[in-house]
């Protein structure tokens, strides 16, 4: 009984494993990896998805030159929902100078850019008991779409979700299985049931917080995709993305966690053209970016050792 107890054990921390990594702080100059693809080849497509209310949902999709079936990618945004056709087609562009959105493009992959619903984070971020319609219902109805697209292999379908999108994404694969999942910096506050105490703030307000182990277990079990966790030392959610990998290993999903030194929140994907006065030089292209970058390419073709 004991070696097959620590079989268990040892084919549990297989799916699990959390690496750190360098990261500089000296900023990359981004231009040279923005623009990559010419909008003649892969133009931007301003579509609106119809969610379950009637709401519609924008997203901008591009897709690779040429017929057939490709993988696809859904890339949610952090805070706040509802930013607009603008915003979406200026990242799906790399307008911003973040190089994520048309790399995977570049791979081979559809990426939508897509929104979500704003208003009350408290009641738009988890199901609602009394049947308003949420973020959830509105990523679902995008992925419905995604998965319809002529030009789109639904059977490989990832998902990618920075932040607020990161807890988006966490309960998205909670309901349906795709290919892979990246969480950047995921605010799966809702996701494990984590409450805030009144009057927290500072960057340290995340330390010492517990996940709901009922609202926990409930979200995680049904979860059939790989999902790659990126998140900074400098991001004061690395406590919340460690509880998340932890929930996920205990309960033996497939879970890998980067964590990179100096990482700002939401660093992985670079700038997005956002005011950010926590950071001394605002957004920028750091060196830990382009590597998270990489490792997120080989995670959704399942190559990452």
């Amino acid at each position: 009984m004991r070696t097959g107890f620590i079989g268990l054990l040892c084919a549990a921390a297989a799916l699990a494993e959390i690496h750190h990594n360098p990261g500089s702080t000296s900023p990359l100059p981004y231009q040279k990896y923005i623009h990559a693809v010419s909008e003649a080849d892969s133009p931007v497509q301003q579509t609106y998805i119809k969610a379950k209310d009637g709401l519609y949902i924008a997203a901008a999709i591009r897709k690779p030159k040429g017929d057939g079936r490709y993988p696809a990618i859904i890339i949610f945004h952090g805070a706040p929902g509802g930013r607009g056709m603008e915003q979406l087609v200026g990242w799906s562009r790399g307008d911003t100078g973040g190089p994520v959105w048309e790399r995977f493009l570049q791979e081979g992959y559809v990426v939508a850019v897509s929104d979500y619903r704003g208003g009350n984070m408290s009641l738009t971020s988890a199901p609602s008991a009394n049947g308003m319609i949420t973020s959830i219902d509105d990523g679902l109805a995008v992925i419905d779409y995604v998965k319809s697209l002529p030009y789109v292999d639904p059977n490989c379908l990832n998902l990618y979700g920075v932040s607020l999108g990161g807890n988006l994404v966490m309960y998205l694969v909670s309901r349906v299985a795709v290919n892979a999942a990246i969480v950047g910096a995921p605010a799966t506050l809702w996701f494990l049931g984590i409450t805030m105490p009144p009057g927290a703030p500072g960057p340290d307000r995340f330390k010492d917080l517990k996940p709901d182990p009922e609202i926990s277990r409930k979200n995680i079990e049904p979860i059939r995709t790989p999902v790659l966790i990126l998140v900074g030392t400098a991001d004061g959610l690395l406590p919340v993305a460690t509880l998340l990998h932890d929930a996920l290993a205990a309960a033996g999903k497939r879970v890998r966690m980067e964590v990179y030194e100096h990482g700002y929140h939401d660093f992985c994907l670079g700038p997005q053209g956002q005011k950010r006065p926590d950071l001394t030089q605002g957004e920028a292209l750091f060196d830990s970016a382009l590597d998270a970058l990489e490792k997120s390419v080989l995670f959704v073709k399942r190559k990452l050792e």
